[in-house]
């Protein structure tokens, strides 16, 4: 293993952030895709999943993906840091991916060493909770190699990895339905979770090294060093939402009972599919952005704002979607043992454009390095989201629990973020884009003026080109 202090040597392959509106574009509806698909197999293995297993059955496999949801982020988070620091040093891009890689690595093995360790003083590694949490959380161990996401975005090239991962999803969803419709448990179901994560990750290594043939291992023990020092404040603003509903499974499996911990997972997963292409817009755009913020202040406002309207429309429509359809349906889809679902469902939804704003914060927390803020928030958030819990869990159930997420991510995500002093610029960004109508004009009209100077564009060319 190569270690350097310094910059290493510059590769061909290192991708350039940036790239044109419409090759961003191109890579958004891919990973939009994977997001799609992903909203599509979360929903049919929930439907089936939990109506196979009974609320008490997927209230466990839910307490095990509660905790491997806090692991989930961390290669997401690795990756933006990757993208804003190859943004600044290109001629590091070998040392700034190994040293992810092996940031990414640390973070996830202490967090899944502390989690055994939890397990084994409470519920105990051999009892069906304990095996459940354990094997789901022990699946995400090899998923820090899919940092090299980061170099496929910023090549506007994620096609490649993303076929690959849609292929594993389809594959290992379809198991996953299939056990229990054949009279396996839980804990088979939880074991699908290692496979995924095990095939997903390696193919996205084998596909990054296959197409950067210049990569060579080179790490520096100061930059893993600093990317660790991130992860706590980054983890706490990308997976505030996350957190919160999982806080408030485990204090739902504490102060009530698995079946309603299931009613509330299994709503939590309907409502909060949909929301997964927010994740796709904020990391596919991040490349151009960055390149904006370098090179044209001006217009990376004006773009920073523009990405800022788009997300919340798209929340706005997801909620709708949420609220007229899902809500619904929610009886017919999980059946009668899931009574409570709807208004669940109903709740979360509402945060649906908090979610939206939380994808401004996040870039900006990053970028800024406003992390002192991010951790002081997310504490009274939690703070908020136990004293809900402990009001509303033992005579409400999953539908106080739902209340106590919502609560928590007002707070995060909008008065939490007004109130500060070095945040609060923040908000007066995000406040304006807020307003669907206007947004929508601004949109259009900002489409209408990229087409007029494509259109001069060739004109020009054509000109010049003739004489």
């Amino acid at each position: 293993m190569a270690e350097t202090d310094g910059h290493s040597r510059a590769t061909e392959a290192t991708p350039v952030a940036g790239g044109s509106m419409r090759r961003s574009g191109r890579n958004a509806i891919w990973l939009m895709l994977e997001r799609v698909t992903h909203i599509g197999v979360a929903f049919l293995v929930t439907v089936v999943v939990a109506r196979e297993l009974g609320p008490a059955d997927y209230g466990r496999l839910a307490l095990g993906l509660a905790f491997f949801a806090l692991l989930m982020p961390i290669s997401n988070i690795t990756a933006q840091c990757l993208m804003r620091d190859t943004t600044a040093e290109p001629r590091s891009a070998n040392m700034l991916m190994s040293s992810a890689e092996v940031a990414a690595g640390l973070v996830t093995s202490l967090i899944v060493a502390a989690i055994t360790v939890g397990v084994a003083l409470t519920v105990g590694v051999t009892s069906t909770e304990g095996i459940v949490v354990l094997v789901i959380v022990g699946s995400a161990l090899l998923r820090p190699l899919q940092v090299v996401d980061a170099w496929f975005i910023m090549a506007q090239s994620s096609k490649r990895v993303v076929i690959i991962r849609v292929s594993v999803l389809l594959v290992t969803g379809a198991v996953r339905i299939a056990l229990p419709l054949a009279g396996y448990g839980v804990v088979a179901v939880a074991w699908t979770y290692i496979v995924e994560s095990a095939l997903a990750s390696i193919g996205s290594w084998i596909a990054y090294r296959r197409y950067n043939k210049d990569y060579r291992w080179e790490i520096s023990r100061a930059r893993v060093g600093s990317v660790v020092k991130e992860f706590v404040p980054l983890l706490l603003v990308s997976s505030s939402a996350l957190i919160y509903q999982r806080l408030d499974q485990a204090m739902l499996a504490w102060l009530s009972d698995f079946r309603e911990t299931g009613v509330y997972a299994a709503a939590a997963s309907l409502s909060d599919a949909p929301k997964f292409p927010l994740i796709a817009l904020a990391v596919s755009f991040t490349p151009r952005l960055l390149a904006l913020r370098k090179a044209d202040p001006e217009r990376y406002r004006v773009a920073l704002s523009d990405f800022a309207r788009f997300v919340n429309l798209f929340g706005y429509a997801v909620t709708l979607g949420l609220i007229l359809v899902m809500a619904p349906l929610a009886p017919l889809l999980l059946g009668s043992a899931y009574d409570g679902a709807t208004i669940v469902i109903i709740i979360l939804a509402l945060s649906t454009p908090l979610a939206a704003v939380g994808a401004v914060l996040l870039l900006l927390t990053n970028w800024d390095k406003l992390y002192r803020e991010a951790i002081v928030r997310n504490l009274v958030g939690a703070a908020i989201s136990v004293g809900f819990n402990f009001l509303l869990i033992p005579r409400y159930g999953a539908v106080g629990a739902a209340i106590s997420t919502f609560a928590a991510l007002l707070w995060v995500f909008v008065i939490g973020v007004a109130v500060d002093r070095r945040t609060r610029y923040i908000f007066r960004i995000t406040l304006p884009t807020l307003e669907p109508i206007s947004s929508t004009r601004i949109l259009l009209a900002r489409r209408r003026e990229r087409r007029e100077e494509r259109k001069l564009m060739q004109e020009m060319s054509e000109f010049y080109g003739s004489s």
